[in-house]
């Protein structure tokens, strides 16, 4: 009876430290009201969170209309301790560090080639050069996240196509050079999280990334779909073209190979005969009204709204976001992938280009480490929009 008495205090604690976080500024009052708990238990809870540095008093609020004394408002102590997180892609490490209430404050990239040799110590300079400042705060760095371009399972990389990640345990060597939780998790998967953190409307979501490769974040009910071993997403490695273009994976005619970004370029290069051209080129050449780049580009676009169209026909989302450098510069090309889904798919499910852009995933990340250091079953950032 005692244990069970014990789990319940610790859910209540729970609850109302959920409703701090996603609701700030709220009174004890209006916090007991809501999740349907007496004044007195919601003071004794607050009073712990408080004494504990997870919570502070930030101001006076507007008394009722009844009268009566103005009530005292809460919010997360965001700046007790920190997250960092992490996009590992196979030539650029990118690294975002969040207050507990999800706030940014400071985002860095550096370009550098990435292998299991480097990484660790890549990562750890990092890590060990911000703490250094952390040394007064009650928690420090809370966690760290990892986004991996690749299929990762209970916190291990299993497959990367584009570098070798997999032939090490990161969290493992991590945690134990720096003594602080890490979560490794697929990229596409964090970019979800973030969609749906970001935008409580919809329980039901894709969240699509094209970078090097192409995958899929999937959120059912609220709640990230990992499939089985944490394979579920994996569209990029899907076919489009039966015996088409090989592909790392040891398949053909791949998703990724006709609409990443890394095939696209690897095209444009082609049909210009120039190995130099970049990103900027391609986009410059678009609006100049290049035809062989305009061409490239619209089988580009067709071409992915195919894939699209694949994908949202089997989960019938309530929403799908794409990420990609290319749309976000040439918008135009959004258009020609909604009328090629909506030949096949419901006119019904919207599309949309993430608002959150490159950032999605290492937000993503944050809110996987905050959660986990929080240990509350979700987070409602919608009101840092």
């Amino acid at each position: 009876m005692v244990k069970l008495q014990n789990s319940i205090r610790e859910n209540n604690v729970l609850l109302v430290l959920s409703e701090i976080i996603n609701n700030p500024g709220l009174s004890r009052a209006r916090i007991a009201e809501n999740i349907g708990l007496n004044k007195a238990t919601i003071s004794e809870i607050v009073k712990r969170l408080m004494h504990d540095h997870y919570v502070i008093e930030t101001g006076i609020g507007e008394s009722s209309s009844a009268g009566g004394r103005k009530p005292i408002l809460l919010e997360v102590n965001k700046q007790a301790g920190v997250s960092i997180s992490f996009d590992i892609r196979y030539d650029q490490i990118s690294y975002m560090i969040n207050s507990l209430d999800g706030e940014i404050i400071h985002k860095e990239s550096q370009n550098i080639e990435l292998n299991k040799n480097n990484i660790c110590s890549i990562i750890s300079k990092i890590v060990k050069d911000y703490e250094k400042g952390m040394e007064n705060t009650p928690f420090g760095i809370t966690g760290i996240a990892i986004a991996i371009h690749g299929i990762v399972h209970n916190n291990k990389i299993t497959f990367t196509p584009y570098y070798d990640l997999d032939q090490i345990d990161l969290a493992s060597v991590l945690e134990q050079e720096l003594s602080i939780p890490v979560y490794i998790e697929n990229e596409a998967n964090l970019s979800a999280l973030a969609e749906s953190t970001f935008d409580s409307d919809y329980s039901n979501l894709i969240s699509v990334s094209i970078h090097t490769g192409i995958g899929a974040g999937v959120i059912i009910d609220s709640e990230l779909y990992r499939g089985f071993e944490g394979r579920s997403g994996e569209i990029g490695h899907t076919t489009l073209y039966p015996n088409g273009i090989e592909c790392p994976c040891g398949n053909s005619g791949c998703f990724e190979q006709y609409c990443s970004h890394k095939a696209l370029m690897k095209n444009y290069r082609t049909i210009k005969s120039d190995k130099s051209l970049e990103v900027s080129d391609l986009i410059e050449g678009y609006y100049l009204n290049d035809i062989e780049t305009v061409n490239l580009l619209k089988e580009f676009a067709v071409n992915l709204g195919i894939g699209l169209s694949n994908i949202m026909g089997t989960f019938c989302p309530q929403v799908l976001f794409i990420n990609s450098e290319i749309l976000f510069e040439i918008p135009e090309l959004f258009n020609t992938i909604k009328l090629q889904v909506e030949k096949t798919v419901s006119k019904n499910i919207p599309m949309r280009l993430s608002a959150l852009g490159e950032n999605a995933s290492l937000y993503g990340g944050s809110i996987l480490a905050i959660q986990n250091f929080l240990q509350v079953d979700s987070l409602d950032f919608s009101f840092l929009k």
